[in-house]
């Protein structure tokens, strides 16, 4: 299975529908926990669906997390790109954070098809290697999609 990144300057056909995800840094938010998002910062997508990232640059960055990742998958690593698109080659889990701005809860889940056993996620979580605020995010947005699921 391969991941594919790739840089992009200019829109094509196939980008315009990814799922746009945004990079926010909000000055007017009241704590650095609502200054600092993706928007969305849940995903439902289908496998081989794309998700274009933008600003990935200065301030923000998108890397994956391991332990709430896909077995077989490449893993992402995107700093320095004004956009930059992943494509999900399988269902699952998929979850990212801002490298620099993840302790302050800046993370996001993308379900692409079957997201799997959800209820090991809680101990994936609590092994990560995160601050407080981090995994307390992902406890969130985890819950959110099991309400969503749910209902």
């Amino acid at each position: 299975m391969q991941i594919t990144i790739a840089a992009s300057c200019c829109g094509t056909a196939a980008q315009a529908q990814a799922r746009r995800i945004d990079q926010i840094t909000d000055p007017m938010a009241t704590a650095a926990t609502g200054m600092f998002r993706f928007t969305p910062d849940l995903v439902m997508a289908e496998p081989h669906s794309t998700l274009n990232f933008l600003n990935s640059r200065g301030e923000h960055t998108v890397h994956s997390v391991p332990q709430l990742w896909p077995a077989g998958v490449p893993e992402v690593a995107i700093s320095n790109q004004p956009e930059a698109v992943v494509t999900l080659p399988t269902d699952g889990l998929y979850a990212f954070r801002c490298k620099r701005h993840g302790q302050y809860g800046m993370v996001m889940l993308v379900v692409a098809g079957d997201p799997g056993d959800l209820s090991r996620v809680p101990d994936q979580i609590a092994r990560m290697r995160a601050r407080d605020l981090e995994k307390q995010a992902f406890r969130a947005l985890v819950e959110r999609l099991a309400s969503a699921r749910e209902g």
